[in-house]
């Protein structure tokens, strides 16, 4: 249950990494903000349901998504840094989990 609280805890900072940044925020582009979003809330409901290998899948989506808005400009260099950041604790959580599950 510790480890529950530790993923849902990672989760909610993944999603305050991307909140509100098609809203005049700095560094994120409203159309990928929406998509970032939309793949943060996959990883969050898998997490908190306790499907941590599919969270896993839907963060490397993520990780893929910020990867190619990058790319395209659409994410800033800071704001792409504190996305993977946010994304690698969340990371570790689930792994970490997964591993006290064994």
């Amino acid at each position: 249950m510790r480890y529950r609280r530790a993923v849902s805890a990672a989760a909610v900072l993944l999603a305050g990494s991307t909140a509100l940044g098609g809203c005049g925020f700095p560094g994120l582009e409203p159309g990928a903000a929406k998509e970032l979003r939309e793949e943060v809330a996959d990883v969050t409901e898998a997490a908190q349901s306790g499907r941590y290998q599919e969270a896993l899948r839907d963060l490397d989506d993520l990780t893929g998504r910020l990867e190619t808005a990058a790319q395209e400009g659409d994410v800033s260099l800071a704001r792409e840094e504190r996305i993977s950041a946010a994304i690698d604790a969340v990371r570790l959580s689930l792994e970490t989990e997964i591993a006290q599950q064994k």
